[in-house]
């Protein structure tokens, strides 16, 4: 079995391959060419060919821009950055998006860092702040997203990262792991996922907290270092005709959701889900969490059960 980072390169080798028939875009050029497909509203066509970005390439206010095929690389905080009004969508169909990882950034967020920990912690356990991580898309304010047959990877931050009020929507995506949680939403922020795949998350493939609303449907989450999903605070998870197997720690269920502190209160809809080889069983509630029925077939389901899930993980 090839180690997580082995797989990675592999994947960004091929992918540089399959574009390579075609010269690369320079990232002066992109923008020029994105600028033109937001003024005329016509879609951006990429096909076979590739675009390296040293630096996030930002839609803002009510910009529209659609962008069909190619291979996007780079090592800055994020490739894309989306954020302003409704008004606005950041459109990708068929796009391969490979977020690298970079020293560089990595060194500088943990030296900006250093100089405001406290003086007891030691140098040697402490860890540059996720910032330094970014994302191969980072969605902010009330900035839309639709992907549609894309595949995202960041070696070492996460895949899809929305904050504040964002929007996305993903369908016959496939989400690669990498070494953190393929897809977070934060805030209030929202995520309708189609017909996907999410594969190898470390540590988890979905996470969300605050108010967030996530809807996955008709996907197949695999491999999970800890958590297929983990919704906690005030989410609300609707998780129906999904396949969700492989998760590798025995200490968590593969959907887990929480709603402890007193002003929390979660909502929780599961149905026609398959569950299979799950390490710490296939589904754990705590605390004040509204449940939706729905049948979860599970390979450790127990008779009388009314979820249907392992019950080693089960509890209210």
């Amino acid at each position: 079995i090839q180690p997580p980072r082995a797989k990675w390169c592999m994947w960004l080798h091929l992918a540089s391959l399959t574009a390579a028939c075609r010269p690369p875009v320079s990232e002066t050029r992109f923008a020029r060419l994105a600028a033109a497909a937001i003024s005329t509203g016509r879609p951006l066509r990429l096909t076979n060919r590739s675009v390296q970005l040293h630096a996030p390439f930002r839609l803002r206010s009510s910009q529209r821009l659609t962008i069909v095929g190619g291979d996007f690389h780079g090592d800055g905080h994020s490739l894309f950055q989306v954020e302003g009004s409704r008004q606005g969508l950041l459109d990708l169909r068929g796009v391969r998006l490979l977020h690298a990882s970079s020293a560089e950034r990595s060194e500088r967020r943990e030296s900006v860092a250093a100089r405001k920990r406290p003086l007891h912690v030691e140098l040697a356990g402490f860890k540059p702040p996720r910032r330094a991580r970014g994302a191969a898309i980072f969605v902010r304010g009330k900035g839309q997203l639709a992907l549609e047959r894309c595949e995202l990877s960041s070696e070492t931050g996460f895949g899809l990262w929305l904050v504040q009020r964002a929007r996305a929507a993903a369908r016959d995506s496939h989400f690669h792991g990498g070494r953190r949680s393929s897809i977070v939403a934060f805030e209030q922020a929202s995520l309708d996922l189609l017909g996907s795949r999410l594969s190898g998350a470390a540590p988890h493939a979905i996470c969300a907290r605050g108010e967030t609303r996530l809807a996955v449907r008709r996907c197949t989450i695999d491999g999970s270092a800890v958590r297929a999903i983990y919704a906690y605070h005030s989410a609300s998870l609707e998780v129906s005709d999904c396949s969700i197997s492989g998760t590798r720690s025995a200490e968590a269920a593969a959907v887990e959701v929480e709603a402890l502190r007193p002003t929390d209160c979660a909502s929780l809809s599961l149905s026609g889900n398959a569950f299979a080889d799950n390490a710490g069983g296939d589904l754990a509630v705590r605390g004040n969490v509204h449940r939706q029925g729905g049948a979860v077939v599970g390979a450790g389901a127990a008779a009388g059960d009314e979820s249907g899930a392992d019950p080693r993980r089960l509890s209210a």
